[in-house]
């Protein structure tokens, strides 16, 4: 029996996919109902046939007892922000994992994480809270993703690599084992991170050097 009721928080494209990723893994579980969403934008779904109403604002919605909610935000600064938000309100989280997503036995999981289909979470690696993995993502043994990061899709996380909080990770960046990024990190898309990020860096390249946006 499906007691809770999963709220989607964001009703843009990554709060779509999230809604796919969690219509394929509510039957592996029983602990909540998909219910709809949640974004400021009453706009939000127009012209998408979910089959899921946006049943109101995030800002001024008031978490019951019986709902659990996932953050499906990309920009790690307004997950952030939207999350704690939510909790300074009561709000408990789900994780949501695709049923062809990787898990070790020996891995750990925060809470709010997403689990895109075919991502990997490798030996004893650890995901904080609220962090995103999307298509084909893989994190190696003992590496660390930092609260409410996000990693697109064909991201390549060596074992070691340590993750910062808030860090933006776009799609086929690979890093090479033992690095560090710091948090609020920005990796553009397609570069290779070979030397150690420092807060609030933005890398491109192959190899990736800083930039400035």
């Amino acid at each position: 029996m499906h007691e809770k009721k999963l709220i989607i928080v964001g009703a843009g494209g990554c709060g779509r996919e999230v809604l796919q990723w969690a219509l394929a893994a509510m039957p592996y579980q029983s602990e909540w109902h998909i219910a709809g969403f949640l974004d400021d934008n009453p706009e939000a779904l127009k012209g998408y046939e979910t089959g899921y109403a946006l049943l109101g604002a995030v800002s001024s919605w008031q978490p019951q007892s019986d709902e659990v909610f996932v953050c499906a935000i990309g920009s790690p600064g307004v997950k952030k922000r939207v999350a704690l938000s939510l909790e300074e309100r009561g709000a408990r989280f789900a994780t949501i994992i695709h049923p062809t997503a990787i898990l070790a036995t020996t891995a750990f999981l925060g809470k709010g994480v997403v689990l895109s289909p075919f991502s990997t979470v490798s030996a004893d690696a650890v995901i904080g809270d609220h962090a995103f993995l999307n298509l084909n993502t893989s994190i190696g043994h003992d590496a660390k993703v930092g609260s409410y990061s996000t990693l697109s899709s064909y991201v390549d996380v060596t074992g070691y690599v340590k993750i910062g909080d808030s860090v933006f990770v776009g799609s086929h960046v690979a890093i090479v084992p033992k690095v560090s990024v710091g948090d609020g990190a920005f990796l553009c898309a397609g570069s290779i991170i070979m030397t150690h990020v420092k807060q609030g860096q933005k890398m491109l390249g192959n190899p990736a050097r800083k930039f400035a946006l």
